[in-house]
């Protein structure tokens, strides 16, 4: 149970009797940049009631010396979670006089004198306005700036730290020579109150279900409605291979190029069913949107024959665009006739930026008149850019929760009337739009993939796998497009296996490996796709497997089996080696497992706790498949894909008999006590390879089978 505690005017936040965060003072920033410390006033404890249900509820008042401002902290104590929420204030005396503010930035600050003993942090950190990625530093004086959340470990429990960004207010964490801070900032001066749910710390053994019930817990706190991911429908589309235009052709997207390029992937087979048109189609000027139209020198014929061109000739299903929150990168283009057209629901800011208005009413009917627009032109969804940029844009006009809360309303409004809410969040990873997307699902995960940069690989392998801890818990994320010829080609290509998100390549024209493929897909086009979001495993939480020499491990699950995919992404080439163990993926079933080295094409057998080591080379990598094992018969899946347990139906015994479901023909691999006297394949007979006589590893090639295929193995009695 977390207990709160004051002594000597400072507040202790304790677990188990373990301070956690301790010595706690408050002050407040003024908008002269003048600081007043708070002390504290009073500590009262209210009375148990039904809506408590068992938490302890206290209120803490503050003021300063001169009662010039004054805090009140509401602070819920439960079981495993405490939550903190803050009332501010600044006194006014004359309405007529100079008046005093809380300042814009950091207007409040929670200092936090110490912490539990630290043995391991992985933070996650805005170290661009729209990008995330982590950090493991343990003297948390030099944690980062703008942190959103922070994972610490001491002992065997993980505490997860989690500022919340609510009405108005955005709140941070911060490392500072003094000690941890939680800072609280509208981001817009003018305002002389700040009420808010500051952050909700939670303690745990377990640190994946410690931050998925810490996210859980806050959003349902929210004033606003508000879902965790798994409360959300993953896109239709989304599970299919896609193809963007991007790396391909970047700026000079035009009609005859997606032609080609969707010529050259029917040639050989590959079912893409989605496009992503991305930036460079639009009509801009001074890189401002211009018109709902196409370029009419790149689409001549605009937007509408192209889209029924690739879904009629090429197969594909659905057709996307990109464009940006504002319009284009720089708003809308003043002299447009679409300014003039739309100027109700639009607004200009102080240095002449024409952007969708910060009223969510006035903003849907911009994007409403645009997307429907889109929609008759045959386009399914949207890939919205720049998201983050809301905060650049409106800093000066509206708080940084107001701003944000009007623009993804507005836009997921209009998404979810004409789109279905099939939309790629992207370039949005501010606080503010993770905490203010209501209804979307998926949300871009990292940076870009940058397909030129050498050795780009390690940081975006990086900052996906751990983004998602975090991440992940709001949205599915997106890893982004990659080139399947590439140096990189097989490690991204299992990397998105192990994401949980999209599949989507964006090879030039005259450059697509397809086998770089295959193992993702199967033959309709669908992905073969884990059921959550990849994260890193626990023993690679909080270590920094860029500098320790030790490979980047990305867990998952598939119809019951585990996957671990790892990577070698340290700064120094040399080889680094690890382990993989069953219980490196968290709730898989059962004592005994069979583990298939997807690449060296072994296989081994493992209690839940024992580890089987492994070494990766420079950009090496490894795909670990986890199967509960059975006494007599496992099905491990089609081998010739990277989550192999994916295209099992079902299966069952009856007798002398085993019959096994496929969603479709592939190479099939179990284990078996006892070698199969035959085995029909739809009905007719088939050859048995035993493809590993020490492990009893079996293989069938039913790849000629059209559709389901279904496997029957008779053992003699």
């Amino acid at each position: 149970m977390f207990q709160v505690h004051e002594n000597e005017k400072q507040l202790h936040i304790l677990y188990r009797e373990t301070p956690v965060l301790a010595d706690i003072t408050i002050s407040v920033r003024l908008n002269d940049l003048s600081e007043l410390p708070l002390e504290l006033q009073s500590v009262v404890t209210l009375e148990p009631s039904a809506s408590t249900k068992g938490a302890v509820e206290q209120v803490l008042t503050y003021s300063d010396a001169g009662s010039i401002a004054t805090a009140t902290l509401n602070i819920r104590s439960e079981l495993s979670a405490v939550h903190v929420s803050m009332y501010a204030e600044v006194k006014n005396e004359h309405l007529f006089g100079k008046q005093r503010y809380l300042a814009g930035e950091n207007g409040i600050m929670i200092r936090i004198g110490r912490t539990v003993p630290v043995d391991g942090v992985m933070a996650i950190y805005q170290h661009k306005d729209w990008w995330t990625r982590p950090s493991f530093e343990r003297d948390l004086t030099k944690l980062p700036e703008r942190t959103q959340s922070m994972l610490l470990q001491s002992g065997n429990l993980y505490y997860h730290l989690l500022p919340v960004t609510s009405g108005h207010v955005r709140s941070d964490l911060r490392g500072t020579p003094e000690g941890l801070q939680v800072v609280l900032s509208t981001y817009r001066d003018g305002f002389d109150r700040y009420d808010a749910y500051a952050f909700v710390l939670a303690a745990g053994t377990d640190p994946f279900e410690l931050t998925r019930s810490t996210v859980r817990s806050a959003l349902s706190r929210l004033d606003v409605p508000a879902y965790h991911r798994e409360d959300k429908e993953y896109p239709e589309t989304l599970d299919y291979l896609g193809w963007c235009s991007w790396d391909a052709f970047y700026h000079k997207v035009n009609a005859d190029g997606l032609r080609e390029k969707l010529g050259e992937l029917q040639d050989m087979g590959l079912p893409v069913k989605w496009v992503m048109i991305d930036d460079g189609w639009s009509d801009v000027k001074n890189l401002r949107l211009n018109a709902f139209e196409a370029d009419t020198e790149k689409f001549p014929f605009g937007l509408e024959p192209v889209v029924a061109e690739l879904k009629q000739r090429f197969g594909v299903r659905w057709v996307g665009v990109w464009h940006t929150i504002m319009g284009y990168w720089a708003g809308i283009e003043h002299s447009s006739q679409l300014a003039a057209d739309f100027k109700q629901y639009l607004f200009e800011t102080y240095n002449h930026r024409i952007i969708p208005s910060p009223s969510a009413a006035d903003a849907f009917g911009f994007w409403n008149a645009w997307h429907s627009f889109l929609k008759k032109k045959g386009i399914d969804f949207v890939k919205v850019d720049g998201q983050s940029s809301v905060f650049n844009f409106m800093r000066y006009y509206r708080s940084v929760g107001e701003s944000a809360r009007a623009a993804h309303t507005a836009l997921e409004a209009s998404v979810g009337l004409h789109f279905n809410r099939t939309m790629i969040n992207c370039m949005g990873m501010g606080a503010e739009n993770i905490w203010n997307r209501q209804m979307t699902a998926v949300s871009r995960n990292s940076d870009d993939f940058v397909p030129q940069e050498e050795r780009s690989f390690q940081e975006h392998a990086l900052q996906n796998a751990y983004n998602s801890l975090y991440h992940g818990q709001f949205f599915w994320g997106d890893w982004d497009m990659f080139w399947t010829i590439n140096p990189d080609g097989r490690q991204n290509a299992v990397l998105r296996a192990v994401s949980g998100g999209p599949v989507y390549i964006s090879d030039p024209v005259g450059r697509t490996d397809p086998e770089q493929v295959w193992p993702l897909v199967f033959r309709d086009g669908k992905i073969v796709r884990g059921e959550q979001p990849g994260m890193p495993t626990a023993d690679c939480l909080t270590i920094d497997p860029t500098v320790e020499r030790a490979p980047l491990k990305v867990w998952n699950h598939s119809n019951g089996s585990g996957l671990i995919a790892a990577f070698h992404v340290n700064k120094d080439s040399s080889s680094v080696s690890g382990s993989v163990r069953p219980s490196d993926v968290p709730k898989l079933q059962g004592e005994r497992f069979v583990v298939y080295d997807y690449f060296n094409k072994t296989v081994f057998t493992l209690g839940r706790e024992e580890s089987h080591p492994f070494e990766l080379a420079d950009n090496g990598v490894a795909l670990f498949v986890i199967v509960p094992a059975d006494a007599f018969f496992t099905p491990v899946g089609l081998l010739n894909k990277y989550i192999p347990s994916a295209a099992v139906l079902n299966h069952w015994t009856s007798g002398p008999r085993h019959y096994v479901r496929l969603r479709e023909g592939g190479v099939f691999g179990f284990l078996s006590e006892r070698q199969p006297q035959t085995v029909t394949v739809n009905g007719s007979l088939a050859e048995l390879v035993v493809f590993d006589p020490a492990s009893r590893l079996y293989t069938v090639d039913c790849s000629s089978e059209i559709g389901e295929v279904f496997v029957e193995f008779i053992y003699q009695s």
